[in-house]
């Protein structure tokens, strides 16, 4: 829940259809809350099904799906799904094949336990009180089984809690240890990512890299924005969060005897008219496999480590078979026949 940050868990497979997923959430968060009026959910296929559509139609639930580019939309989610993994991972660690029982203690030390936000846990804020927590009693019982249950119901809540502690504390000391001020200065040249630029080109033969630039910066916005002078017909706002920003570490030069910044030679990464530019191979220099994708759905994919004619080394890249126009056949082929006699 946005609001509460109250969480539900429930055990399910990667392999849970449309209609298992829906049966799951109207058990699980319907019958507890009603039906809500917005879901924001991640673009599994389950979730993008006509089923899933059509349900939401008819039940009155919009859901907004997290962008290709930016997953972290969700982000609510995202972190409650790294804090709930760091626990199952403590807790399997000694129970690898039972922790599906390990939800429920799981998902009340979530609700129990104050969140940073709100200042408040999420059972107070959906209930207005805290819930009374178990409490071991020695006490001489003539059914052992009830005792069992009682002491497992116990260890296993204590273990939440102490997982739950334990993956906060590992978040708090990476965010502290990974946690630097960049801070950029005016005229120095900066790499744009291209991740969330829409305009480039997918799923054509065209080079589509991970950076684009040199671009000179115009100045911080506060202490997590910058603003670049970029040219004008990329048509694209100026302002980018500094993770999207890399300093450039080329060796041409980036001043004038003014000290003002220049026009630098772009890496063959750059911009025309809001569209990618093509550039021309001098050698490929290399060639090698990668395995992407997950489980099932993993495929092979063949890369060239690209000499750009004009370009330093340092823009090397490695490109996708794809990116190639067919004409470059002959240079690929003999690439990979020396990379497979050099093993």
């Amino acid at each position: 829940d946005r609001l509460t940050k109250m969480v539900h868990l429930a055990p399910c497979t990667s392999s849970c259809t449309a209609e298992q997923t829906a049966r799951l959430f109207f058990d699980n968060v319907v019958r507890l809350h009603g039906v809500p009026k917005n879901v924001v959910s991640d673009r599994g296929s389950q979730f993008r099904s006509k089923f899933w559509e059509a349900l939401c139609k008819l039940v009155g639930m919009r859901v907004n799906l997290s962008t290709a580019y930016h997953p972290q939309s969700d982000g609510q989610t995202e972190r409650t799904n790294r804090t709930l993994g760091d626990m199952l991972r403590n807790f399997a660690g000694r129970t690898p094949l039972v922790w599906d029982t390990f939800l429920t203690a799981a998902e009340f030390a979530l609700n129990n336990a104050v969140n940073r936000s709100t200042g408040q846990s999420p059972f107070f804020l959906n209930y207005g009180f805290h819930p009374a927590l178990p409490v071991w009693r020695e006490l001489e019982v003539n059914v052992p089984a009830a005792k069992t249950f009682a002491k497992s119901f116990l260890s296993r809540m204590t273990d939440a809690k102490s997982c739950l502690d334990a993956a906060q504390q590992r978040a708090t000391d990476y965010y502290n240890k990974s946690k630097q001020d960049v801070v950029y200065a005016e005229g120095q040249m900066v790499l744009l990512s291209t991740k969330n630029l829409r305009s480039f080109a997918e799923g054509s033969r065209k080079l589509l890299p991970r950076w684009i630039g040199p671009y000179p910066v115009e100045r911080m916005v506060g202490n997590v924005a910058v603003k670049l002078v970029l040219p004008a017909d990329m048509n694209i706002h100026p302002t980018f969060h500094v993770s999207l920003i890399r300093p450039y570490r080329g060796t041409e030069p980036v001043a004038n005897a003014n000290n003002t910044p220049t026009a630098v030679k772009p890496g063959p990464e750059t911009w025309i008219a809001g569209k990618q530019k093509e550039y021309d191979v001098e050698r490929v220099l290399d060639y090698r496999t990668r395995r992407v994708g997950k489980h099932r759905r993993k495929r092979t994919v063949h890369e060239y480590l690209v000499k750009w004619t004009g370009y330093s080394s340092e823009h090397n890249s490695w490109e996708p078979a794809r990116n190639f126009s067919p004409d470059m056949k002959p240079l690929l082929d003999e690439a990979r026949l020396r990379a497979t006699q050099s093993q």
